[in-house]
């Protein structure tokens, strides 16, 4: 009776057994596949290096006409404007000459360095005598061009010329000044002796006019409209003091 029994709960237990074996051994059913809803993305350009933006330029702006030439020196110290072997610049005052000894009567001419070359200008200075032979004077060089030399001659007798130089004559031993004023002119205005005179030109053109101690002496035409400008003493011997040139180009 008793195996009977145990023989019951065996099979309950193999036949239990069985049923979960078959149960867990059953195939879940599979899902139905989905397809896909995105859009597959393209792919991308090849990128393009950014272009570089030119950077903004400056308007050129007009070039400044330069301005008309002014100068004025007191001589309190060398600047180089007028230089030569005889020139020394000291006590606020130039002093030209005396120069070394020489058989030519060709005059010393001290040129204006940065003056330029212009057919319009005013020039003035404070000149006086100081020593030697002024027989043919000194005072301003008012036109120098290759061939000719003119100048305004003060005196320490009172009188005043304008004359021109011929350059040639200076090798040829010829004299080479002639006046343009028919001799020298005792209508001056000059300060006598060693006194202070201040002579001022202007040029138009072959135009000039000319003072002395303001005195407005006469205007009269050169033969020329350029050339170079300056200082001079008429002889080796010679001696003179500037003081306050002054130069402006007209236009």
């Amino acid at each position: 009776m008793k195996n009977a029994r145990q023989i019951r709960w065996f099979s309950l237990i193999v036949l239990a057994t069985l049923l979960m074996g078959c149960s867990m051994g059953a195939a879940a059913p599979t899902a139905t596949p989905v397809p896909p809803t995105d859009t597959p993305i393209p792919p991308t350009a090849t990128p393009v290096p950014p272009t570089a933006t030119p950077l903004p330029t400056d308007t050129p702006l007009p070039t400044p006409t330069p301005g008309p030439i002014v100068i004025d020196d007191d001589f309190s110290a060398d600047n180089g404007r007028f230089t030569c072997e005889s020139c020394t610049i000291e006590g606020g005052q130039l002093t030209i000459g005396p120069f070394p000894l020489v058989d030519s009567w060709q005059p010393f001419t001290v040129l204006c360095n940065d003056c330029g070359d212009v057919p319009n200008y005013k020039m003035s200075v404070d000149t006086w005598y100081n020593s030697g032979n002024n027989s043919f004077g000194w005072g301003l060089v008012v036109r120098q061009d290759e061939k000719t030399t003119y100048l305004i001659a003060s005196s320490s007798w009172l009188v005043y010329n304008v004359f021109s130089f011929d350059l040639s004559s200076a090798s040829s031993g010829g004299l080479g000044y002639k006046s343009l004023i028919r001799g020298w002119d005792k209508k001056s205005g000059l300060v006598a002796g060693r006194g202070v005179n201040h002579f001022e030109i202007t040029m138009q053109g072959s135009t000039m006019t000319i003072m002395i101690n303001g005195l407005n002496l006469r205007t009269f035409d050169l033969p020329t409209n350029d050339g170079q400008v300056g200082l001079w003493v008429g002889n080796w011997e010679t001696s003179a003091f500037f003081d306050n040139f002054h130069f402006e180009e007209i236009r």
